[in-house]
């Protein structure tokens, strides 16, 4: 009883020191009771500490529990190691399968090739066992791998005897045991084909669905490609329509800058001898008269020149707008230079 203690304790200490590397120190204890449990329930498997080779090369010290494992009185045992990755328990132990030690009076043994759960190249169980598929935290376990590698392993064994070593006669039959093992992996290659064909096939259904949704959508985004093109055409029309209109403006603002400036080198000089206007006090009943009517023409002269700087300018009047009410003012200028001047002469008649 004391000697189990003991050892019970040293797997503990062993177990507590590999896994002090480990990623997720908060799980260690998980990670010894899942150990522990594997143990207990496995007495031929033993932990240690060892280096792990992956396939890329790189090594890793790791954690392992080792030991024969028995999947059948009539069948003989494997050589199975449990390697602990160092994500453990969130990703799911490395399992390796390899023949154990035969008697020297036995055939040698081999894995054998093509098998549904174990590389023959390399020993390491496949992902095609269910319980390490379904690897999930916390319901999976060290424990519930091994019995689901023995129940595995039970239907289609992956050790083979290795007939090149030892001499076989061709008439030899097959004993019972390799028939049952030999109709079980023929059952479970089916299985597998059919799992795949079933995959295959809703795959190729996702994949259907997935191509006519971007052909849909591919539809739409070159409807809308049309769209944009129609809408670049017409911005572009719309853009040599304004660059015209704007030339025909300039072109009728440098014609009308031109007759204001004709216009305006028309205008009669004023005559030095000419007598000097007479001043309001010089109209003695009609100056009020007077008056008004050439502050009204000087009204308009003003008028006239502001008409004439905001067609300037270019955005305040346009040419028509101009011409209209230059023409409305001559007329009200003109009826109030003719009522100054008859004022005017209606005062030197008297």
């Amino acid at each position: 009883m004391a000697t189990t203690t003991a050892a019970a304790t040293g797997t503990v200490v062993l177990v507590d020191a590999a896994l002090a590397p480990y990623e997720y120190p908060d799980l260690r204890w998980l990670v010894r009771k899942h150990v522990l449990a594997v143990l207990q329930e496995f007495p031929t498997l033993s932990p240690s500490v060892d280096t792990y080779t992956s396939d890329s090369g790189a090594s890793t010290v790791l954690l392992n529990a080792r030991g024969l494992l028995t999947v059948s009185s009539a069948l003989p045992p494997v050589l199975l190691t449990l390697w602990l990755p160092r994500e453990y328990p969130y990703l799911p132990p490395l399992a390796y399968v390899f023949p154990a030690a035969a008697p020297s009076s036995a055939a040698p043994l081999s894995l054998a090739r093509d098998h549904p759960f174990v590389d023959h190249r390399t020993g390491r169980v496949r992902r095609t066992v269910p319980y390490l598929e379904d690897w999930a935290v916390p319901r999976s376990s060290l424990a519930g791998l091994v019995r689901s590698l023995v129940a595995a392993l039970r239907m289609c064994h992956p050790l083979t005897p290795r007939f090149g070593s030892a001499v076989v006669h061709a008439t030899t039959r097959a004993t019972p045991v390799e028939e049952e093992q030999e109709r079980m992996r023929t059952a479970l290659l089916d299985e597998l084909v059919s799992r795949l064909g079933r995959d295959t096939a809703a795959f190729r259904g996702h994949v259907d669905e997935d191509i006519h949704a971007m052909s849909s959508i591919q539809g739409s985004l070159r409807a809308r490609g049309d769209a944009m093109d129609r809408a670049v055409r017409d911005l572009e029309d719309e853009r040599l329509r304004l660059e015209r209109a704007v030339t025909a403006s300039l072109s009728h603002r440098g014609k009308l800058l031109a007759w204001l400036h004709k216009t305006s080198s028309r205008a009669p000089e004023h005559d030095a001898r000419a007598p000097p206007p007479l001043a309001p006090h010089a109209a003695a009943g009609d100056a009020p008269r007077w008056l008004e009517s050439k502050a009204s023409e000087l009204a308009v002269d003003d008028t006239v020149d502001a008409l004439g700087h905001a067609l300037e300018d270019g955005d305040l009047i346009s040419f028509q707008e101009y011409i209209k009410r230059v023409k409305v003012l001559a007329r009200e200028q003109f009826f109030h230079c003719h009522a100054a001047g008859t004022s005017m002469m209606s005062k030197h008649t008297k």
